[in-house]
């Protein structure tokens, strides 16, 4: 399989962990900037050279993508993203952080949708879509501007660790059915917190638990979440994995 990695936040310790891996990987790296990216870019590679490095943009206000982003702060990420050739993380969930951009955004969703679906379509060579599993919701994501049929990489964000049982065997259900496989990727963890701060930690036993199943359904690609909890027992697991 190939095993990529996320990192939500690319400081020195969390970006050394790359030192354990000793595979080729794709790492999706979070930055306010291109430049702020492109200097992370080139403190990665002095650690891992094989290393693909991709940009994932943290973007005012909203945090994640969505058509309940600022209109001005979706306009000028996406400029930005115009002017390097990585790979690109487009990480569409909905403003947790800043609820209020939701009422105030409402009437501009149509016009921020448009703009998203724009740049997926024109880049969509370079671009991996992190989106919720769609299982039985998959219709109210597309509803709410998260999930665009558009020929991305789509990677499901199944992070059974902050799943009840029932959701879990839910996704499952779904991932096994899924067809077309190749275009997917899966998101597993979580391994570390991320920005909410309170995300349930996948134990080594049960990473290896869904990296089985995920192998087992059909799927090539995982990315897990995040870099910065790697240690020996999991990259342990991980290597079991690998092609």
């Amino acid at each position: 399989m190939e095993i990529g990695f996320y990192e939500e936040f690319p400081t020195k310790r969390n970006l050394q962990k790359l030192e354990l891996i000793r595979f080729p990987t794709r790492l999706f790296v979070a930055a306010h900037s291109v430049k702020a990216f492109k200097k992370l870019e080139k403190q990665i590679k002095k650690i891992k050279r094989d290393v693909k490095v991709a940009y994932w943009p943290i973007i005012p206000n909203s945090y994640w993508i969505s058509p309940f982003s600022n209109t001005k702060d979706l306009t000028e990420t996406f400029y930005e993203l115009e002017k390097i050739d990585n790979e690109i993380l487009i990480d569409l969930e909905p403003p947790f952080k800043n609820k209020k951009l939701i009422l105030k955004n409402l009437l501009f969703f149509f016009k921020n949708e448009k703009l998203i679906r724009k740049f997926l379509e024109k880049n969509k060579k370079r671009i991996t879509t992190a989106e919720f599993s769609p299982s039985t919701i998959s219709a109210f994501m597309k509803i709410l501007g998260l999930d665009y049929n558009i020929d991305t990489e789509k990677s499901l964000m199944w992070y059974s660790s902050m799943c009840p049982e029932f959701v879990n065997n839910r996704v499952k259900k779904y991932l096994r059915n899924l067809k077309y496989k190749k275009k997917y990727s899966i998101s597993l963890g979580t391994i570390a917190v991320g920005i909410i701060g309170n995300e349930p930690i996948l134990s080594p036993e049960n990473l290896e638990k869904d990296l089985k199943f995920v192998k087992s359904a059909g799927f090539s690609k995982v990315i897990v979440f995040r870099l910065g909890g790697l240690n020996k027992d999991y990259i342990a697991v991980i290597n079991k994995f690998q092609n």
